[in-house]
């Protein structure tokens, strides 16, 4: 996984809020932040399993071995045939419900959709290659997926293959609605004309003027209770996508697995 994709939010759009004054007196800076900061608070509310990132891995084997067809290692595999149970060695990367050789690479994140795949620089036909279950991805053109490359060159050399994908569940409607009500208050917190009235909670729960009385909220409280933003309609959605308050989606890692390796710098 990449690193934009446990640090920020990526591929949220942020729909434009009705009947904010503010927002329309505001500048395109002022807009573009609130929507940054509106984006980013309610992918972290959320659990950070909204938005669709773009990563490119490039497939690796533990050790590079004559292509045998597949990648997942051979085994015996039990197959009833008139009646009668017999174990056959299917290949490389049979399945029992097939018992044929498949050309298949695991692919890592959450619902990966390929939108690219390179060989030796050139791009293959999407029509070459299908996902199966959500994370295997099939060779089904006759060919096979390189059985090595070599990682010291860069991605598009002669001997390198990659694949361009895009991880994580898309953002529904409801979410970019979202956002662009938050936005709407973020905008309004630093405006002072007709309308600029903010709803964000500022942590006062009273305040008596005469006697300079002020009694600030319960944070303690406030978190129990579930109030997330402040917004009554927008932590409605967000504890309805993330009822448990889960701060990120569950992964699962194991020693065992090789998805590839993802450049991060530069």
């Amino acid at each position: 996984m990449s690193a934009t994709d446990l640090f920020a939010p990526c591929g949220w759009d942020v729909m434009p809020p009705e009947c904010c004054a503010a927002w329309e007196r505001a500048s395109e800076a002022e807009r573009e932040r609130a929507e940054r900061m509106a984006v980013f608070v309610l992918w972290a509310l959320t659990g950070r399993q909204f938005g669709r990132c773009p990563v490119t891995i490039r497939p690796c084997r533990k050790r590079c071995a004559p292509n045998t067809g597949g990648w997942a290692g051979s085994s015996w595999v039990p197959v009833r045939s008139d009646g009668v149970w017999t174990n056959v060695r299917c290949g490389c990367a049979s399945h029992p419900c097939s018992c044929t050789s498949i050309c298949e690479v695991q692919l890592p994140g959450w619902l990966p959709e390929p939108v690219r795949v390179h060989i030796d620089g050139e791009e293959l036909s999407p029509d070459a290659y299908r996902v199966d279950n959500g994370r295997w991805l099939v060779r089904q053109d006759g060919d096979c997926w390189p059985n090595c490359q070599d990682l010291s060159l860069p991605d598009g050399e002669p001997g390198t293959w990659s694949v361009t994908l895009l991880t994580g569940m898309p953002v529904p409607p409801e979410g970019q609605w979202a956002a662009g009500q938050l936005a709407c208050e973020l905008v309004k917190a630093c405006d002072s004309g007709p309308g600029g009235e903010c709803r964000l909670p500022s942590g006062i729960q009273e305040l008596h003027r005469q006697g300079v009385d002020i009694v600030f909220q319960d944070v303690q409280r406030v978190t129990n209770g579930g109030r997330l933003t402040g917004l009554p309609e927008v932590d409605l959605w967000i504890r309805a996508v993330n009822p448990h308050g889960v701060t990120r989606r569950a992964a699962v890692y194991s020693p065992e697995l090789n998805l590839g390796r993802v450049q991060t710098w530069p």
